[in-house]
This record gives C-alpha cells, sequence and structure tokens, in this order.
C-alpha cells in the first residue's frame, strides 16, 4: 500500500502545467454536472404546484342584462356563459377542440350521424347531468331560440341511447359538426321544464342556481360609485376543481371607464382594448396576451358598380403593413388572404403568391365606401380616404345589416368578418346570404366550399388552399389584416394558454387552470 502512495505521488510530481490543467477542468466539469443533477433531484423533490385561493377580478363594458344561454346577446353576456355553463366539445386555445361534458365521441353512418357519450360530470346541485338534459337542450333550441344557433341545429334530431349516451341525426353530412356542439351550452331539463320561456326573464335567478361550469354565479351588488359588480364562485361538484377562489366582473359604462379602473388597480382584467392603451399599463402588473380570432377586415366591392380591375388595382398598391400598424399597432397583422398569417400556419396553407399587375391610374374619389361606426374601421377608412381619395360614408351596424348590405346599395364596404377556426364561409359568397357582400355569382367557390362541408375530411386542407387560391382570382375583395383580441391579466395570474379562439368572448373556457398562487409540492 505505501509502494502505491508512493508511486501515486511521483506521477502528480512529474505532471506538466498542461497536464495539471486538464486534470483540473476534467474535476470542474464533473463537479458541475453533478451539482446540475442535485439541483435537477431537488427540483423533483420540492417542485412547485399551483395552489387554490385568489380572485380574479375583470373590468367590462357592455350592459350585462341576462346570464340565459338562450337569450345572451352581446360579447360580454356570452362571457359569462361560459363561466357558468359547458358544452360537450370547447376549444383547446391551441386552434383545435377537446370533450368538455364529454367521454367520448363517435362519428356513424359516414359522417351522418354521432354518438356522444357523456362523462362522469355533475351539475352545481349535486346530481348528474344526464342524456335527458342534452335533449332538452336541443329541443329548447328548435322550438324557441333563433339566430346562429337555431340554423345549426334546427334539422338534427337527437336520439336517447342510454342515460349518459345520445345519438345525433344529421340530414347531411357536416364536417364542422363539432366544432359547431362547442357552441351548444347544456342545461338541467329537471330545472327549465319548470318554466315556459314566458318567465325565464322573471325566474331567471331559479334557472341559473343550477349550472355546470367550473363557476356558479353567487350574487350581485353595487359599488358606492354606481359600479355593478357580478360575482361568481368555485363549482365544488366541477369535474376538474378550479384554483381561483372567485371571479369578480365590474360592469362599467364604456371602455375608458374601465381602463382606468385598470390603472388604478381597482380591476387586474380586461379585454378588447387597443394597443394604444397598453403602453401606460404597468408591466410589472399586468402582462399582454393576444389571442388570434379567425376574421379579416377588407373592403368588399360592389361588382354590379365598380369594376373588378379596380379591386386588382388597389390590392396591388395598397400598403396593408402601413395600415396595421398605424391602426393597431403590435396587435394586428397584415394579409392579403381571407386567412391572416398567424390562422394559415395552423391551418396548414402556403401563403398566395401576390399577383403581378401593372398599377393602372383610377379615379377613386368618384367610389363611396360604406364603413360601420366602429373606431378601428373608421381610422382604416381615414386612411384610404387620404391616400387614394375615396369618399367615406359611416353607417349604424344596424342600417348596414338591414338595409345597405340586403339592397346591395353600395359601391363598397369596408367590413369585418369572422368565420371560426374550422372556416364556416359559406356566408360570405352564397347568393341567398345576406351577408354576401360582393354580389358576384362564385359558383366555383360555392362548389368547393359544399365540398369542404360534406366532402372526405381527409381533402380538408386541400379544399381550403383551392378556395383562398379562387377568392383571390376572382372575388372583388381588398382584404387588409386581422387585428389580436388583447387581453390584459394580472402578472402573477398563470395557467392562461390560449392563443386561437373562435370568438372573444371563449376566453374563459379552461379557466379552472388558472391560478395565482404556487405551493412547494414533495
Amino acid at each position: 500500500m505505501k509502494k502505491i502512495v508512493i508511486r501515486i505521488f511521483k506521477l502528480f510530481k512529474e505532471l506538466k502545467n498542461i497536464e495539471w490543467l486538464l486534470i483540473l477542468s476534467a474535476l470542474s466539469v464533473g463537479l458541475v454536472l453533478i451539482l446540475i443533477s442535485f439541483l435537477g433531484i431537488i427540483n423533483l423533490i420540492f417542485a412547485k404546484k399551483p395552489a387554490y385561493g385568489g380572485i380574479l377580478k375583470e373590468g367590462v363594458y357592455q350592459k350585462i342584462n341576462t346570464l340565459n344561454p338562450f337569450l345572451a346577446e352581446n360579447p360580454t353576456e356570452k362571457s359569462l356563459i361560459y363561466l357558468i355553463y359547458d358544452s360537450l366539445v370547447r376549444p383547446n386555445g391551441q386552434g383545435s377542440y377537446e370533450y368538455e361534458l364529454t367521454k367520448n365521441i363517435i362519428e356513424i353512418n359516414k359522417g351522418l350521424g354521432y354518438e356522444v357519450e357523456l362523462k362522469d360530470a355533475y351539475w352545481s346541485n349535486g346530481t348528474k347531468i344526464s342524456s335527458d338534459d342534452i335533449i332538452t337542450t336541443l329541443s329548447i333550441i328548435k322550438t324557441y331560440s333563433s339566430g346562429e344557433l337555431y340554423e345549426y341545429f334546427k334539422d338534427v334530431k337527437v336520439e336517447k341511447i342510454d342515460n349518459y349516451k345520445v345519438r345525433f341525426i344529421l340530414p347531411i353530412k357536416d364536417n364542422l359538426f363539432i366544432q359547431k356542439l362547442s357552441f351548444l351550452k347544456i342545461v338541467p331539463a329537471k330545472e327549465w321544464l319548470k318554466y315556459p320561456p314566458s318567465q325565464w326573464q322573471a325566474n331567471e335567478e331559479n334557472l341559473i342556481k343550477v349550472t355546470s361550469g367550473p363557476f356558479v354565479f353567487s350574487k350581485k351588488y353595487s359599488l358606492k360609485n354606481g359600479v355593478n359588480v357580478y360575482e361568481f364562485v368555485r363549482n365544488d361538484y366541477y369535474f376538474k376543481k378550479p384554483f381561483l377562489d372567485k371571479i369578480l366582473i365590474y360592469e362599467y359604462p364604456d371602455l375608458k371607464s374601465a381602463y382606468e379602473a385598470l390603472k388604478a388597480k381597482e380591476i387586474d382584467a380586461i379585454g378588447g382594448i387597443s394597443s394604444s392603451y397598453l403602453d401606460s399599463i404597468s408591466k410589472r402588473s399586468y402582462k399582454t396576451n393576444y389571442i388570434v380570432l379567425p376574421r379579416i377586415i377588407a373592403v368588399f366591392f360592389n361588382i354590379k358598380r365598380i369594376k373588378f380591375e379596380v379591386a386588382q388595382n388597389l390590392n396591388s398598391i395598397l400598403n396593408r403593413d402601413a395600415i396595421i400598424k398605424e391602426v393597431f399597432g403590435n396587435s394586428g397583422e397584415p394579409s392579403n388572404s381571407i386567412f391572416s398569417p398567424s390562422l394559415k400556419k395552423f391551418l396548414g396553407l402556403p401563403e398566395i403568391k401576390k399577383q403581378t399587375t401593372n398599377p393602372g391610374t383610377y379615379n377613386y374619389s368618384d367610389i363611396t365606401i360604406i364603413v360601420p361606426d366602429n373606431f378601428f374601421l373608421i381610422k382604416i377608412a381615414n386612411y384610404l380616404q387620404n391616400k387614394f381619395n375615396f369618399q367615406i360614408k359611416i353607417e349604424t351596424p344596424f342600417n348596414i345589416i338591414n338595409q345597405i348590405i340586403p339592397e346591395k346599395n353600395y359601391d363598397a364596404l369596408l367590413y369585418g368578418i369572422s368565420y371560426r377556426l374550422m372556416p364556416d364561409i359559406w356566408p360570405i359568397f352564397s347568393l341567398d346570404s345576406p351577408l354576401h357582400l360582393t354580389n358576384t355569382d362564385s359558383k366555383e367557390i360555392i362548389k368547393k366550399i359544399q365540398d369542404l362541408y360534406t366532402g372526405d375530411i381527409k381533402n380538408f386542407k386541400s379544399n381550403l388552399e383551392e378556395i383562398d387560391r379562387l377568392i383571390n382570382e376572382i372575388e372583388p375583395i381588398v382584404f387588409i389584416g386581422n387585428n389580436f383580441y388583447v387581453y390584459v391579466l394580472p402578472a402573477n395570474l398563470k395557467g392562461f394558454d390560449l392563443k386561437y379562439l373562435n370568438e372573444p368572448y371563449e376566453r374563459f373556457v379552461k379557466v379552472e387552470d388558472w391560478y395565482c398562487f404556487e405551493k412547494i409540492a414533495f
């Protein structure tokens, strides 16, 4: 043993400086790797996990008249419905859909039907959600509802298989049916069958006592400054216990009042504000989220009044980047297609090659663009007027929808359209639709849209790509861009991961995952 020690000592003594340096470097690397491994083990043992507690205070600036899912009209009312009522499926925030009340969905009969199995879910009073609740909900929509929801389900039949399974029967195949189910808020049959629609308003407090969402409505009260506050508390029967204790909704008369409340820290969340407000919002206290919505702003020319070449010329010379930067700042993106770049990314569509045309000389001063009375659209209209001498006429949205569009009484219309994550664009191009804005007979496009809805789902992407190409080639539309939905939340709130939604009012999907506090978990 003594000889071994003497030999090792002699070896160290004979080492050169460079050899010592290599040995020390190796030892240092080894120590660092051991330390990293140790810290990794410590993090695994003492990992931070979401903790229960906390209150979110959001300011809204539209009047709240109802929490009835069949009567809600404005975006604020609809957003609160998402707090207290669940659907069979919901957007997952990443551009697709996931089960909510559903355990499984099976397509049957080559897309002419769907069998839906409910998960082990409960109403807020502890009773189980059943097939009867789905059947009653669909019956109410078909009998008493109107608008988009009625159009979605008016010809759809539903059959009870057992207490927790139903079968939907469609008149024709519909590749968008799962998406449509996400807008169907299920209500408890026993509660809603107690009152006819004529008594809904008088008995709303009783109707919304039993709900299925992550939160339940608790009470409404008023502050000294006259602001109404709607209190929603955790639903203890929800399939996943929400981390937040409460969500308080402060109802302000307008956006400016809500924004001032945010600055004063009376609230800590607000949605739908413009980029001009963001500069004065504290980065330490709040974080800004940009949600991409499937919508586009464009100038739609009436082909019966304006030649296609006029739209084509404007398409070739319009500086979309400048418009978006001036109007939306960083909260928007320019687009020369009905599908903006962010939407094309998750839809897997290629960019449209810009058509090379020789810009002609046009006198745009003879053309009047009708513009809805909307802050952003008016700013875009002013840009077009200053750059190209268009005439601008501002109208109320009501007049545009009920008079101007049906009568096709316009040269051009500056308008924003929404079409869902799985694009539902038939209303924009069908001659029978009140939203057909260009007055063209787009048979090729309509045929492709029909293929999109009823054809092989494997061809969905290629059909979208072909529709995109046809729109740019034959429709007198000048696409401008897409503005993101700006949602300001407290800086300490985590668990929010929504990137893509159909509408702003869906922002509370997956709200059960949001949390303000963390704890060390062993």
